[in-house]
């Protein structure tokens, strides 16, 4: 084990003031953050087995039939390996994956069926996870979740489809590329973003 690692197991991860997903974890559920989302699940009881979910008022795919959640522990980690060392912590966390990934799939089978355009019933949640650096301090751990759909599911490196893609040669350089789709963040309008966020609420109680 290497001495960073080392360093970055022992950290200490209490609140820290100048983060902003510090500050949101001790929000009531129905809260807003200073981004816009609404607190809509919390577990546990101390910042060493506490995680905290987030609707947010932006999706990188159609504000139709998309939405993302955002889940972050309540304490300052920053790598997802500091979970090892606080069994509650990683008990918790299996808990409300299982509990926000359930509610999402119960909102999307629930908007499949009231849309007779919708011809399959596929439900795809994909999930991605952040920790970078940043001064004075490392970023708050979190993770998003979303449908993996649209603009928001485009095939990517792991996936196997990915190499199904047709290769383009730059005139230029001569490096191979592979042609995505721009993914931008738009906002839900505000009917939608109120009526998700009270059903999750209710779901995940």
């Amino acid at each position: 084990m290497t001495e960073e690692i080392k360093n970055l197991l022992n950290e200490n991860t209490s609140f820290v003031k100048e983060c902003n997903l510090c500050k949101d974890s001790i929000l009531k559920i129905g809260s807003k953050d200073s981004y816009g989302a609404v607190v809509i699940y919390k577990i546990g009881d101390s910042q060493e087995n506490s995680w905290f979910a987030t609707l947010s008022p932006k999706t990188g795919s159609n504000p139709e039939k998309d939405f993302t959640i955002q889940l972050m522990p309540f304490g300052h980690f920053t790598h997802f390996f500091q979970i090892e060392k606080h069994p509650e912590l990683a008990k918790n966390y299996g808990l409300s994956f299982s509990k926000l990934t359930s509610a999402m799939a119960k909102i999307m089978v629930e908007e499949q069926e009231n849309n007779p355009e919708v011809l399959s019933s596929s439900i795809s949640i994909a999930t991605y996870g952040k920790w970078t650096n940043w001064k004075p301090k490392k970023e708050h751990l979190h993770i998003k979740l979303f449908p993996f759909r649209g603009n928001a599911g485009q095939p990517c490196a792991v996936d196997s489809s990915f190499a199904k893609k047709e290769i383009f040669i730059d005139e230029r350089t001569g490096e191979e590329f592979v042609k995505m789709n721009p993914v931008r963040k738009v906002h839900l309008s505000e009917k939608r973003f109120k009526e998700l966020s009270d059903k999750l609420i209710h779901l995940l109680k």
